[in-house]
């Protein structure tokens, strides 16, 4: 009986060992303990440095298949991570155009990443989630930022154009981006650079929204080409003859930018109305 029970001891112990050291089945693991398992592999390709951009797919399931989150896509900046065996150490393994699961703890993902709002369902430090992921690109922050710049320019082009269409005034953007539309021709001289140019005008948004007039007070008046008044300003005005009245269509990049001004959103094309009454 006692040879009997050492060696259920033993067996017993056996399967106990075998289970802690088998994992999961088809994955492999990292020093840092992340299990992971590739679908698609592209080692010809970048993996994202820190401070990298990269856009890729990401879908969350249990163990039990339940989704969490369908496959949707993600951009994010890459960093260190969190937390060992955690989400950035996962996409750190991957290259542009990869796809991979890789089983991640539950508990110390919802509280780096949620904020300690941690799901009921974590019942504790075991509980795993399995996230997988396709990598689409990678990018250099410069590149993001000037991609960026290029859809919002696309975007206020295409509001300008529309407006443009809806109030029946024709004008071809400058190289600057600067739609000049002349509504009364001005006799004389250009004004140039350090002349006092004294102007009437209406400021507004493409909404139609006032935010700014001269009319019913007193005239305004500023030096040209100086930095006194927004780029747009000192470009379009450039453009007048005494007496002359035109419409200036200014894209952000000429007002104020990612500012904004008082009730001007940041990355507001401006609309204004101006009258070149004198130069002086």
């Amino acid at each position: 009986m006692k040879t009997q029970k050492l060696l259920f001891v033993v067996f017993a112990t056996g399967i106990l060992f075998i289970s802690c050291q088998r994992g999961y089945k088809g994955f492999e693991k990292t020093e840092n303990g992340l299990y992971y398992q590739f679908h698609v592999t592209n080692t010809t390709r970048p993996v994202a440095a820190k401070d990298e951009i990269v856009f890729m797919h990401m879908s969350i399931r249990t163990e039990k298949d339940s989704v969490l989150q369908e496959a949707k896509p993600l951009t994010t900046m890459m960093q260190s991570s969190k937390f060992k065996g955690d989400v950035f150490e996962a996409i750190s393994l991957m290259h542009e155009g990869d796809s991979a699961t890789f089983i991640i703890n539950a508990q110390k993902y919802y509280n780096i990443y949620n904020y300690g709002q941690i799901p009921v369902f974590v019942k504790d430090e075991k509980t795993m989630l399995w996230f997988t992921i396709k990598i689409d690109s990678i990018m250099s922050l410069e590149q993001y930022q000037l991609a960026a710049v290029k859809a919002r320019q696309a975007d206020e082009f295409q509001a300008i154009e529309t407006y443009m269409q809806q109030n029946n005034i024709v004008a071809e953007p400058l190289p600057d981006g600067l739609y000049y539309a002349e509504t009364k021709a001005g006799k004389g001289n250009f004004p140039q650079q350090g002349q006092q140019c004294v102007v009437h005008y209406t400021g507004k948004l493409l909404d139609g929204t006032v935010f700014d007039s001269s009319v019913g007070r007193e005239p305004f008046s500023f030096q040209l080409g100086v930095g006194q008044v927004i780029p747009g300003w000192d470009k379009g005005v450039a453009k007048m003859k005494k007496g002359g009245k035109t419409i200036l269509i200014i894209p952000s990049h000429l007002a104020y930018g990612e500012r904004g001004a008082g009730t001007i959103p940041p990355f507001s094309p401006l609309v204004f109305e101006v009258e070149l009454l004198d130069i002086k």
